[in-house]
This record gives C-alpha cells, sequence and structure tokens, in this order.
C-alpha cells in the first residue's frame, strides 16, 4: 500500500480449523452472493476448484501466465500441474508442505559415519548405533503413515508413485522390515506415541525421523538437524530427484478485478515473487516459487530448500491419493511383514484389491 498510493488491502480472512472453518463459510456464502473477494486463497482439490469454474467468476491463469514469461518461470512445474482443474489453471500454488528424513548430523559425524544419503550408508550406520544404544530410525508401526509413503517414494519414484500398490513398493515394506529386524527401529515401535517419536528424535536419542514441515520450526534451534528426501531403496528409482509436498490451497482472481485494473494482479505477483516467498517459507512450509533460502535461515531450513529444489518430481502424500481402507491395510500390513508373519507382495495384494474395488 505504501508504494501503491490510492489502493487500500482489505484482509477478510478468517479462522479455518476442522468443523469450525469459518473461513469456508464465508467462502460460500460470498460465492453464493456473487460478490466474492478480488483474490481468494482457498482449497484447491477437485471439489472445490470445480465450484470456482461453475461460477464463472474466476479467472484461467494460463493467458496471464504466458503474457508475462518472467514471473511465469518463478513457480515451480509440478505444484503448477498439481492445483490444475481439467487442464485448466484456475488456481496459483503458494505454499504448501513437505515431507522427508530429518536427520542429526552430529550423530553420524559422531561416529564417523557417512550422512544417510544412501541405503547403504543407513545400514553400515544402523550396525553402529544400535551398539550404541542409539535408534537409527525413530518412528511407530502402530502409526507409520508417514514414513510408509517416503519410503515408498524412495523405492517407485516418478514412475510408478501413482502405479497404487505397484510391485515396486513392496521394495519399501522390506526395507522397513530389514530396520525393524537389525534393530534399528526403537524397543516400543508397535505402541511407541508419535509424540514420542518425535521427542526421541528431538533429543538426539535417534539418528533419523520421518516427518513433515510442520516439525521443522521446533528443530531448527538445533544446527544439526538436518533434512533430504528418502534415498533410493535397492532396486527403486527414487531418491533426491522425487519428493512428497502437497498445496491444498492457492490464490484465484477474480475477473470482475482483472477487468477492473491490474492492481490485483500487481499484487499477486508481488506475492508469489520469490523475495516474498523466502520471506514466508522462513516460518516453514514448501514454496511453490523458485527462491532462496532466507537470510539468517537455520542449517535445517537451508537443506530443506535444498531438498525441494532437487526434487524435479513433487507429489502429494498417498492417504490423499488412495482409497482409505486400502492404505490402512498396506499400513498395518507391515507389522506382520516385520514379524515375518506375511510377505510384503500378500500385504499389497490385498490393499490393490481394495483399492480397485473401491471398498
Amino acid at each position: 500500500m505504501k508504494d501503491h498510493p490510492g489502493i487500500t488491502i482489505v484482509d477478510e480472512s478468517q479462522p479455518t480449523s476442522g468443523s469450525n472453518d469459518l473461513f469456508k463459510t464465508k467462502v460460500q456464502a460470498d460465492l453464493a452472493a456473487g460478490n466474492p473477494a478480488d483474490l481468494v486463497l482457498y482449497y484447491t482439490g477437485e471439489a472445490y476448484t470445480k465450484t470456482f469454474e461453475d461460477s464463472g467468476l474466476f479467472v484461467d491463469f494460463g493467458d496471464i501466465l504466458k503474457a508475462d514469461p518472467e514471473w511465469a518461470g518463478n513457480f515451480k512445474e509440478s505444484p503448477l500441474e498439481n492445483v490444475q482443474y481439467q487442464g485448466k489453471q484456475y488456481a496459483l500454488p503458494f505454499i504448501g508442505y513437505y515431507e522427508g528424513m530429518f536427520y542429526n548430523k552430529a550423530l553420524f559425524e559422531q561416529y564417523g559415519l557417512e550422512e544417510p544419503t544412501t541405503w547403504e550408508n543407513i545400514m553400515k550406520a544402523n550396525e553402529v548405533f544400535s551398539q550404541n544404544d542409539i535408534v537409527t530410525l525413530s518412528m511407530s508401526l502402530g502409526m507409520p503413515y508417514i514414513t510408509t509413503e517416503n519410503f515408498i517414494m524412495g523405492a517407485s519414484g516418478k514412475e510408478n508413485h501413482r502405479n497404487y500398490f505397484d510391485d515396486s513398493w513392496g521394495i519399501a515394506i522390506d526395507c522397513i522390515a530389514e530396520l525393524y529386524q537389525k534393530g534399528g527401529l526403537p524397543k516400543d515401535t508397535f505402541t511407541i506415541s508419535e509424540d514420542d517419536v518425535r521427542l526421541l528424535f528431538s533429543e538426539g536419542k535417534a539418528a533419523m525421523m520421518i516427518n513433515g514441515s510442520w516439525c521443522t520450526e521446533s528443530l531448527q534451534g538445533n544446527p544439526d538437524m538436518r533434512i533430504i528426501s528418502m534415498p533410493t531403496l535397492p532396486g527403486g528409482t527414487g531418491g533426491e530427484n522425487c519428493a512428497i509436498a502437497g498445496f491444498s490451497s492457492g490464490w484465484h482472481m477474480t475477473k470482475a478485478a482483472n477487468e477492473r485494473s491490474g492492481e490485483t494482479l500487481k499484487f499477486l505477483k508481488y506475492m508469489t515473487s520469490p523475495e516474498t516467498m523466502a520471506r514466508f517459507i522462513a516460518y516453514g512450509g514448501s514454496p511453490a516459487i523458485v527462491c532462496d533460502a532466507p537470510e539468517n535461515s537455520s542449517e535445517l531450513l537451508k537443506s530443506a530448500v535444498t531438498m525441494l529444489e532437487k526434487a524435479q518430481y513433487q507429489d502429494a502424500a498417498l492417504d490423499s491419493l488412495v482409497n482409505h481402507e486400502a492404505y490402512e491395510t498396506l499400513n498395518n500390513g507391515i507389522q506382520y511383514v516385520c514379524e515375518g508373519q506375511m510377505t510384503s507382495a500378500e500385504v499389497l495384494k490385498q490393499a490393490k484389491q481394495l483399492n480397485e474395488s473401491g471398498q
């Protein structure tokens, strides 16, 4: 506003929290009345975007992006594609979440170990850590979801991540089982809570933890914390070129605002500039815009930015992509594979059948 005299920005945001999502209620009421705000940062799931498209009130950014290739070039390709609806760009991605493998660099250095950038390094480290009462990977086999999907990405890569319950996914299950059988998981891994999983890692009693961007802020005070994509698993096609990251919200602009003047678009370009994005991700989250790590940011945040820059393929968490019961069957089955009561192929067969039947 200071740089643009005569322009007033009115913030009409509301709290968004579970069933008491006041913002969703407001936006739906505005749409029904045919009077939405000029610019709306809102959910981008298919059902939500269809509502915006059906209203006929919002622009398709396709031609707008083509008209300014320099600005358009700031957006990462995968996030842009992930928020499209039927091939049209009714939303522009902004800040999302990411997941990856957090690790304590100091523990690896203390024992003269290479950092966990390969599965071979992880298993060599496990031999040392298990002899020194350090948990290699803090995780709960009772709630393995985030760990499961990251191991699957390390196994399936871009080729088979969306080939649901592909045979390559069995590599991920077998690698988790190998770590369990070789003493790399917490002794109470079947019952440990998610809070205790994080505590074990943050207190330096575990060398690694697979989790998401929501943990970053609480870990930034430790200069030894890092995050990377799940390394390529034996026989897999994933690795640092892949990452779990999603964008469940994005910017929507009304046709009326765009036709009235270029000021709303100017503000949107400011919000989606690399400089502005850097200020936002200082607090966490996955940037849809190519940008440098914020000045004076932690080593952990810098590593997160590097991880996402290396990941040419980014996709959402699996729980938002597959049938719920099938995903539960997959995760619950890992315990049986760890205990030698089932094979990964048997677990995948059950889960795949449920997914295809839609039950």
